[in-house]
Formats: structure tokens, sequence, C-alpha cells
């Protein structure tokens, strides 16, 4: 399995010009607010359309410019956890986690069961997310996404609303989720912790471009700064180091 896009897309204060592939292990992207890497993932999922450029998941093309294809994000199978997790504030968390489930209504609980189980959420089947504290939520949607057995996995900043407890937790549990999940994973960060946690790949990015990719074994952490550094005038070291 395999996730590869080339995509270019302009803005009024800069031009996003990124290519990048997934090879079956997690890939980070790394980057500062504003450099193009949500928006990268809004075009893999189909949420936006770049201007042009080639996305393919395995050997069917999602998106391309010349041949006029675009694919629409429900058909795409592909999971996007947003930074605000985008739950639905009317319906419960069962209810929730079943929203993109098909099926018998018994397939539909069975599935519900097994993620509830497996994002630790058993006992809030009833609640409504503003009962459920910030990690709560953010399980909430992680399951409401697998539930539907998506190819492909999407994390948009997943960790920046939580504290730095919640955080290290939810690090863990994901890392232990991603250890079942077999599908392709993008994780957008600007904290490269994340990153040397959870992924095998880093990709660096900075004004819309790609600045840095290779293993996460070969790309120090301090490489991966000192790149972002240069291209942002040291103000990336302090945000860097508040996150």
């Amino acid at each position: 399995m395999s996730l590869s896009a080339a995509v270019k897309k302009k803005f009024k204060n800069f031009s996003m010009d990124v290519t990048l592939h997934t090879d079956g292990k997690p890939l980070g992207v790394l980057g500062a607010s504003g450099c193009g890497k949500s928006m990268t993932l809004k075009c893999i999922a189909g949420i936006e359309h770049p201007d042009s450029g080639v996305i393919a998941l395995n050997d069917q093309l999602l998106f391309d410019s010349e041949q006029k294809i675009c694919v629409s994000p429900q058909k795409r199978r592909i999971g996007y956890l947003f930074q605000n997790y985008a739950l639905f504030p009317h319906m419960t968390v069962k209810n929730n986690i079943a929203a993109g489930v098909r099926g018998t209504k018994e397939e539909i609980a069975g599935r519900v069961a097994d993620m509830m189980k497996l994002l630790h959420l058993e006992g809030l089947e009833e609640r409504y997310p503003a009962q459920l504290s910030g990690g709560q939520q953010q399980r909430v949607a992680l399951a409401r996404i697998l539930a539907y057995d998506p190819e492909v996995l999407l994390l948009d900043e997943p960790f920046s609303a939580l504290d730095t407890y919640l955080r290290e937790k939810l690090l863990d549990q994901i890392d232990e989720l991603l250890d079942i999940y077999h599908g392709e994973v993008i994780l957008v960060t600007h904290n490269p912790r994340e990153i040397y946690k959870l992924c095998s790949r880093i990709l660096v990015m900075g004004n819309g471009e790609v600045l840095m990719e290779g293993p996460v074994s070969e790309i120090s952490e301090s490489s991966a700064l000192g790149v972002l550094e240069k291209v942002y005038e040291n103000a990336y070291t302090v945000k860097s180091k508040e996150s």
C-alpha cells in the first residue's frame, strides 16, 4: 500500500508546491503554522482542490488535474482527524462513532463496541461531546474515523489543544494504535517530538515547500529544527520549546 501526492496551489501570500509519498509506515510532516502542511492534508482528503498535480492511493488516481479526475472525499476512504475533532455536538459518543459506519444494525453496534474498547471509551457511550475532556473527545474522533476502516489516516495537529499530561498519555495510546493499524498514516505537527515518537519518516516544510525529507533514523531532531530556524530566522526555536 502506498500514497503519493504532488500538488501545487497558489495563495495570496505564497505558493504551495509539495511532493510526498508514504511506504506503509507513518510519515510526519513538520512545519510552522501557515506553511501549507494542513492544506496538503486537505488536498489529499479532497476537502480542498490543488490547482494542479496528481494524488494516488495504490493504483487508484484520486486527483489528476490533466485528466480532470477528482474523486469525492466520501469515496477516497481517507480518515481525517481535525484539530478541533469536529464531533457532532447533538449526538452521543456511540452515535458519533456510528455516523460513518454502514451495515446492519447489529453490525454497526458491533463495530462501535469494538472501537469503544480499542480507544478505551467504555462507559462513555451515552455522553455528549460537551461532557467529555479534550482527551476523550480526541479518542471519540479517532474511533469514529477508524470505525469505517479507512485506508489512510490523516492526523492534523492532534495534540495541539491538550495539556502536557494528556499529550504524553495520548501519544502513548496512538503509538499503540498505529502498531495495529495497517493503512497509510500522515501526521502533521509543529512539535518534532511527536514525529520522532510516532513516525518512521519525516518531511520538513517551510513556506509551502519541502525543505528536507528522510527516515527519522537518519535526520536528527536538531537537524530538522535547524532547517526551520534558518527559514524562520530563529523564530521557530521558541515555538518548538514552548510546545
